[in-house]
């Protein structure tokens, strides 16, 4: 695998983990800390290095683990491969299969979320809690015209491989000047080479729009059993500032999942990068739904 580069090693200061998928692929993953399990499951077109900050955070109290997508990341990223959420969920659950995950709570964003709600409807009683960041499992009443633009056939593909480009604008739309060089070049990095932006051009064709979109046989089927969350610990930590997901998306979320709770920030699709606040608010969610009672068992023996 590549070997990060020093400015990279001193923001993802994190050692690297690799899980053979049954289909041969590589998926990379960060595994820090002690404790209960958090998930944590990134959208598009970023990769784990999105919760470099939050791993930090919460590694004092918690085991995080963060995978990369096959395609992102540190991940393999092959060229003819079956992008779409279909697989991605597939490959997340096998993922935790494997490392046979008891409890755990999940923190996702983007596409993220619509593996986060598959594992939960599916492990119900292994799942402690879901902080969720902002998404869409659903056909919006209208996409950004920046999104419509890259899901054109030929001009969006060419986009997308040949310069990198809907990542670049979603970080220039997305994250705040407080973002220095070494950031915004880590969220590049692993897809620097034409040869490795297979998924970005392929994940971006996969938001659902129409209403025969391909994804919408994986989403909707999710959303009709997003009723099995109802006493589940969510809530949304939701960037107002996101031109990819704004408010009509959270206003559909409502009717999904009506026990989550929000949070609102003045902030772009890169949460933490613009309000750091967010992490902590996060930590404490997360902290507040713990399972307590091994401790309540040591207290009364």
């Amino acid at each position: 695998m590549n070997e990060l580069p020093q400015f990279l090693r001193r923001i993802y200061p994190f050692e690297p983990h690799y899980m053979r998928l049954k289909d041969g692929q590589c998926m990379h993953y960060v595994e820090e800390g002690f404790g209960e399990t958090v998930l944590l499951l990134h959208g598009h077109p970023t990769w784990s290095f999105f919760f470099r900050n939050l791993i930090r955070l919460l590694q004092t109290d918690f085991r995080c683990i963060a995978i990369d997508h096959i395609g992102y990341g540190m991940s393999t990223k092959p060229s003819e491969y079956v992008y779409e959420i279909g697989k991605h969920i597939a490959n997340a659950m096998e993922f935790v299969g494997a490392m046979k995950f008891k409890k755990f709570h999940i923190v996702a964003q983007d596409f993220g979320v619509a593996i986060a709600l598959a594992m939960a409807e599916f492990w119900p009683e292994r799942i402690s809690s879901m902080s969720l960041l902002n998404s869409a499992i659903f056909v919006l009443p209208k996409l950004s015209a920046i999104v419509l633009m890259f899901k054109l056939p030929i001009l969006g593909f060419c986009m997308s491989t040949l310069f990198n480009l809907f990542t670049r604008i979603c970080l220039h739309l997305g994250v705040g000047s407080t973002a220095g060089d070494d950031i915004l070049n880590g969220y590049l990095w692993p897809h620097r080479k034409l040869a490795e932006r297979s998924a970005l051009a392929a994940g971006t064709n996969d938001i659902p729009w129409l209403r025969d979109h391909r994804s919408l046989n994986t989403l909707e089927p999710i959303c009709e059993k997003a009723f099995l969350l109802a006493n589940k610990k969510i809530k949304f930590f939701w960037a107002d500032d996101d031109f990819r997901y704004d408010s009509s998306a959270l206003k559909y979320w409502a009717n999904v999942l009506p026990n989550a709770t929000v949070k609102h920030y003045q902030s772009g699709h890169f949460l933490f990068e613009d309000s750091p606040e967010a992490m902590n608010d996060m930590r404490l969610f997360i902290h507040g739904a713990q399972d307590i009672s091994k401790d309540l068992f040591k207290r009364t023996t």
